[in-house]
């Protein structure tokens, strides 16, 4: 886990930087409309993220605080700054300046002690890697929103992944168990036996569960398969239980593994904050419907109502809309969310191949967590107005023409490592690059502020 202890701090007018704690809805509020939200939508984000000037985005709004009371009419105002989730949606032209975020998860195949319900040895092992395979390819192939009809609404890189994460110091844990338990084998999806919520499985079998996103592949029980009416309802279906995922229904139709990439793209949503989006989830780039289709069709009305949202139930569930990228990696990136704890810290330290160059104009309004060292070009503005992690040994450099403008910025490590701060290099034949201190800034973890 990250260590946030600060070793060497330097202040401007600092303040304390706080960051939201993680909220969780509980219930479907109704959209309302507000002239002031839309007017700071447009005045505040639009400016922010050109690449959202989409003519059919009206309106997007943002999660609420967990401190914030419920809105009375099912609309939150945008937060500004590093509390606006829409300042953490990645730029197409330069997705490099949102740094991949790695997600934990292991796989888990319930079963009863006879062993013959579910997936066992290598082939679970292989059915669980190509599901995260799987799963990766959708996020990284991120599809144009079906809904509205003939809307245009950017299609912006996800920039993250899962990895099947082991637990460390046993070579031979592939991420992958198999629990064998009568008691609690058999998920049940609906009826007076359901057991969605149960936290038995989870309870007894969960591995790295404060740093881990366990999902638990279940059996469907036997009798209620016999019925028609579950059954048709039963392939592939999920539930997001805070840390851990239930899913089933796959041993029993034996369909390849991309088949629930849909599934558990869905519930790891859930994890990271989203609702669904068929009704109110505080974004308006996911309009509400009836969610009358499993898949298009050629002919009315399943050609222009069908969905592909990930949040949204559908056979596709492969698209995510800009607010919705945004809401995720506003969560993963606050320093405070406890979803933060389920990511693999590789921001502690230099990566190879990680450095970023600005060559034209930037702002950053969003927390970030870099990978490798900034180099501002001549000609190249960088502004931040909020939280930018370094990772140890890191520098900021700041090119002869070239300008970095910190406007109430925290720039520090967030593993509590030293960075090497910033470097205005010049010459007397040769004018150094500009360093503008806005606001309030604070500079931690760092051997000199500027150099």
């Amino acid at each position: 886990m990250a260590n946030f202890i600060k070793n060497t701090t330097f202040f401007v007018k600092t303040t304390p930087f706080s960051g939201s704690i993680r909220s969780f809805s509980t219930g479907l509020l109704a959209k309302g409309c507000c002239f002031l939200a839309i007017l700071f939508f447009f005045t505040e984000t639009l400016s922010a993220q050109p690449w959202l000037k989409s003519k059919k985005i009206i309106r997007m709004t943002n999660p609420a605080p967990a401190t914030a009371p419920p809105p009375r009419d099912g609309l939150f105002l945008q937060p500004s700054g590093c509390q606006n989730a829409l300042n953490y949606t990645p730029n197409p032209k330069h997705p490099e300046q949102t740094p991949l975020k790695l997600v934990r998860v292991n796989v888990h195949f319930v079963n009863t002690r006879s062993g013959k319900y579910n997936y066992t040895g290598d082939q679970g092992i292989a059915f669980a890697q190509d599901l995260i395979k799987e799963a990766n390819k959708s996020l990284a192939e991120n599809k144009h929103v079906w809904l509205p009809h003939g809307n245009e609404i950017p299609v912006l890189p996800t920039r993250y992944q899962l990895v099947l994460f082991p637990q460390p110091n046993r070579p031979i844990d592939k991420g992958v168990y198999f629990n064998n338990d009568d008691e609690c084998a058999f998920y049940v999806h609906k009826g007076k036996d359901e057991n969605l919520f149960d936290h038995r499985v989870v309870d007894r079998y969960a591995v790295g569960k404060d740093s881990i996103i366990n999902l638990f592949i279940m059996p469907h029980q036997p009798d209620s398969m016999r019925s028609p009416h579950y059954s048709r309802t039963a392939n592939g279906v999920g539930v997001m239980i805070y840390d851990a995922i239930k899913m089933a229904g796959i041993f029993e139709t034996k369909w390849p593994a991309s088949s629930y990439r849909g599934v558990f793209n869905h519930e790891l949503g859930h994890f990271f904050g989203l609702q669904h989006a068929w009704y109110y989830d505080n974004c308006d780039d996911t309009p509400d419907h009836d969610n009358p289709c499993w898949d298009w069709t050629p002919n009315p009305p399943c050609d222009v109502k069908a969905s592909n949202n990930v949040m949204d139930n559908n056979a596709q569930q492969n698209a995510w809309t800009p607010c919705q990228i945004g809401q995720i990696h506003f969560r993963m990136s606050t320093e405070s969310n406890v979803e933060r704890q389920y990511l693999v810290h590789n921001w502690c330290t230099l990566q190879p191949g990680e450095d970023l160059v600005i060559k034209d104009t930037v702002a950053w309004k969003g927390a970030k967590d870099l990978l490798g060292n900034i180099t501002i070009a001549p000609g190249g503005q960088l502004s931040i107005s909020c939280r930018v992690s370094m990772p140890e040994g890191a520098r900021i450099t700041v090119q002869p023409g070239g300008k970095l403008i910190l406007d109430q910025a925290h720039l520090h490590n967030a593993c509590g490592k030293q960075w090497e701060g910033i470097e205005t290099p010049g010459s007397l034949f040769q004018k150094k690059g500009q360093v503008i201190f806005q606001g309030e800034i604070k500079i931690e973890n760092t051997l000199r502020r500027v150099n």
